[in-house]
C-alpha cells in the first residue's frame, strides 16, 4: 500500500475515533440534562399533587416510542451505536465510491429500514387487535369468578401477548397505589393508534365516575371488536390481491434495477460515472419514490381501523 493509502486510512481511523467520541459525549449530554430535568421537575411538583389522587400515564421518551412501536429490544444507547455505526459505513463508502453510490446506499438503507419497522409495528397492531376481545372476556370472566375489576385487568392482560407488558408493568402499580389507571390505555391506545383501546377506557371511566354497572359495557364493547375484526378479516381477504400486487410493484423494480447494476459492470461504470448516468439515477429515483408513495397511499387503509 502507499503512503497515500495508508494516509487515508489513518484519516479514516482518526475520523472514526472522532464520531465514536462525539456520540459518546453527546449521550452523556443528553442523559444529564433528563436527569437534571426529573429532578428539577420532582422537587417543583406540589407535595398534594403525590398522594393517590395521581393519574397514572405512560411516558416514553421519543425514541423509547419509537423502539417500542416496532417490539425493537433494544436499549437508547445500543440504538446510537447502530446509528454511529450505519454513519461510519455510509461515510466508508461515500470516501470510496463517490456521492452517487452514497447516495444510492442511504436510499436502501432508509428503505429498508422503514418497510422493516412498519411491518414489525403493523404487526404488533394486528395482535393487539385480535387479542382484545378475548381479553374483555378473561375480565368478565374474572368477574364472575368474584375478582374485582381492577384485578381482574391486570390478570387478563398479563395471560396476553407479551406487546400489553408496557401497560401491565403500569397497571399493575397504578391499582396497588390506588391510583387512577384509566389514562394508561388511553396513552397505550395513542402509542399503537388502537382506537379500540379508547373505548374501554371511557368505559371503565365512566363507571367509576357515576358508579355504574361496567358489566353491560364490556359486553357491548366485546361484541363491537368481534364485529370490526369480522370485518376487517373479510376486507383482507377480498383485497389479498390487490396488496400483493401493490407490493411487488413497490420492490419488483429496485431489485430489477440492482440487479442489472451488479452484473454488468460497463452498465455500473456508465450509471456512476457520467453525467448521463448520473441524471438516469436522479430521475429513476424519483420516478420509483413517486411510485411508492402512490402505491402506498393506496393501499394504506387496507386492513386498518
Amino acid at each position: 500500500m502507499s503512503s497515500l493509502g495508508w494516509y487515508k486510512l489513518a484519516l479514516l481511523a482518526a475520523l472514526t475515533a472522532l464520531l465514536l467520541l462525539g456520540g459518546q459525549m453527546l449521550w452523556h449530554w443528553l442523559q444529564s440534562r433528563r436527569a437534571l430535568a426529573q429532578r428539577v421537575q420532582g422537587r417543583l411538583t406540589p407535595t398534594q399533587e403525590l398522594g393517590t389522587s395521581n393519574v397514572a400515564r405512560v411516558r416514553l421518551g421519543p425514541l423509547e416510542k419509537f423502539l417500542v412501536q416496532a417490539d425493537i429490544n433494544l436499549s437508547p444507547r445500543k440504538a446510537l451505536m447502530v446509528v454511529l455505526v450505519t454513519l461510519i459505513a455510509v461515510f466508508l463508502v461515500a470516501v470510496f465510491k463517490g456521492a452517487v453510490v452514497t447516495l444510492v446506499t442511504v436510499f436502501f438503507l432508509v428503505s429498508v429500514c422503514v418497510m422493516y419497522w412498519k411491518v414489525r409495528f403493523q404487526k404488533q397492531r394486528r395482535i393487539i387487535h385480535e387479542e382484545l376481545p378475548g381479553i374483555v372476556d378473561s375480565v368478565l370472566r374474572s368477574m364472575d369468578a368474584g375478582r374485582s375489576l381492577e384485578h381482574g385487568l391486570i390478570h387478563a392482560f398479563e395471560d396476553a401477548s407479551p406487546v400489553f407488558e408496557p401497560l401491565v408493568f403500569r397497571l399493575r402499580s397504578a391499582v396497588e397505589a390506588g391510583r387512577d389507571y384509566t389514562r394508561l390505555f388511553e396513552d397505550f391506545a395513542a402509542i399503537y393508534h388502537i382506537p379500540a383501546l379508547i373505548m374501554v377506557s371511557i368505559s371503565l371511566r365512566t363507571a367509576s365516575r357515576f358508579g355504574s354497572s361496567i358489566r353491560p359495557v364490556l359486553q357491548q364493547v366485546a361484541s363491537s371488536l368481534r364485529s370490526q375484526q369480522e370485518m376487517r378479516r373479510e376486507f383482507l381477504a377480498a383485497t389479498a390481491e390487490t396488496r400483493f400486487t401493490a407490493v411487488t410493484f413497490a420492490i419488483l423494480p429496485p431489485g430489477l434495477a440492482l440487479y442489472m447494476v451488479t452484473i454488468n459492470d460497463q452498465y455500473s461504470r456508465v450509471l456512476l460515472e457520467t453525467a448521463t448516468g448520473h441524471t438516469m439515477l436522479i430521475v429513476a429515483g424519483v420516478l420509483q419514490l413517486l411510485g411508492v408513495v402512490l402505491i402506498w397511499r393506496m393501499i394504506q387503509g387496507v386492513g386498518r381501523e
